[in-house]
């Protein structure tokens, strides 16, 4: 049974000079962009999709694991990619994967095995990476899939695999060994696309179990990781704004988010700003509850950006909670220092949609909300009816009910 978790390409092109499609080649190229390359690198899906049938038929199963064997870190890489995309002559198997790279990666591990010395910092980043994926695909696995996942842990019967295993939750053993080697790749200059997402789901899963995200930029294990994620937050804002229209600061330039309300307001106090995780200056403004539901589906990329779904179940919060959030003992000291300053993400609103919970504000008492009522006879235009008493539904109404009598009339 094939493991999760580890993509495959959708739409290959056509092979030139008749080359060979292996089986699972594209688990093994998902694995390689997934694994091997900053998330910025845009690929040449056919160039890869060559470049990866070429190097599979020259390096055949037994070729490849004489050049591990012989001390070629570069070819315990490929091995592992094999393993994770179950490509070539080797089945796909994160424990497998989890073995081979042991040797460039675990100092303790059999002494004639053990390549790391002899691997460049570039190359052990991308074994982090790949070892980050396998811990990943081994925290993502379904009900049968862990089956399998059992039999290849006896047979490869790795130390770490045991020690992980013997007590405690699962769960977040594997979101612990993912977030390391995560880290560790980010550390040495490769945030791959699998390291984001890992970063992010620990984004996910803090927010879920109640961890102070002020404090992951500062913690022991993942503050490499958790700049990387803060790095990609700030890209998606920074489209967003790009995206978003400059309004002037003008009294009468407040109107509701949701596309094709008009409710407009003489101040922003009087509109209604959402409550989640989104910043300060992206954040919209509704006149009501309805609005902002409505709206949600366009804002939820900015709102819950990079969000990958729904985050594992830790029920060892309190291990948790302590590998989030530890910090070095020195920055301890600092740290009262900078409680006050604002960061990405530096509060959690939980796991609700905006959209479910309350909104941050209610107009105050006494603000004018403003709407327009089509008239299409009228030598002015549009009428603009404006009131200090009436709720926005109530207005929205009203507009509704005073342009189909309008259209009524225009008829007869």
């Amino acid at each position: 049974m094939p493991m999760p978790m580890q993509s495959s390409i959708n739409v290959l092109p056509r092979l030139e000079n008749n080359q060979p499609f292996y089986k699972n080649m594209d688990k093994y190229i998902a694995a390689q962009i997934s694994c091997l390359y900053d998330y910025h690198v845009k690929h040449d899906l056919a160039q890869i999709s060559q470049s990866a049938s070429q190097h599979l038929t020259e390096w055949a199963g037994e070729r490849i694991i004489e050049r591990a064997t012989n001390g070629d870190p570069e070819a315990i890489i490929d091995m592992a990619l094999r393993y994770l995309g179950g490509c070539g002559t080797m089945r796909q198997s994160a424990e497998g994967a989890l073995y081979v790279l042991d040797s460039l990666l675990d100092p303790a591990c059999d002494r004639d095995r053990y390549l790391g010395y002899l691997a460049s910092p570039t190359t052990l980043a991308q074994a982090h990476s790949c070892a980050a994926n396998a811990h990943f695909m081994k925290l993502t696995a379904s009900a049968v899939q862990v089956a399998d996942m059992l039999v290849d842990e006896r047979r490869f019967q790795r130390p770490q695999t045991a020690h992980s295993n013997s007590g405690g939750d699962p769960a977040l053993a594997y979101l612990i060994l993912a977030v390391t080697h995560a880290n560790e790749s980010a550390k040495l200059g490769l945030v791959s696309p699998i390291v984001l997402k890992i970063g992010l789901t620990a984004r996910e899963t803090g927010a879920k179990i109640g961890v102070d995200m002020a404090r992951m930029g500062r913690s022991r294990y993942i503050r490499y990781l958790w700049r990387a994620v803060t790095a990609r937050l700030e890209e998606i804002y920074d489209e967003e704004r790009k995206k978003q229209k400059k309004v002037e600061d003008s009294p009468n330039d407040y109107v509701c988010a949701a596309e094709g309300c008009g409710i407009r307001a003489e101040g922003r106090a009087a509109l209604r700003a959402c409550a989640g995780r989104c910043p300060r200056d992206l954040k919209p403004y509704y006149c009501s509850k309805e609005c902002q539901t409505k709206d949600w589906s366009r804002h939820k990329a900015v709102c819950k950006a990079g969000s990958v779904g729904k985050a594992p179940i830790i029920t060892d919060k309190e291990n948790a909670l302590t590998f989030f959030q530890l910090v070095e003992e020195e920055e301890e000291e600092s740290e009262s220092a900078t409680q006050g300053e604002e960061q990405v993400d530096a509060t959690a609103h939980g796991e609700e949609d905006p959209a479910d919970q309350p909104l941050a504000f209610g107009p105050p008492p006494g603000l004018t909300s403003i709407v327009d009522i089509p008239a299409p006879n009228a030598p002015g235009g549009p009428i603009e009816i404006s009131s200090n008493t009436l709720e926005p539904e109530a207005m929205t109404a009203l507009r509704e009910g005073i342009s189909k009598l309008t259209a009524n009339d225009a008829a007869s």
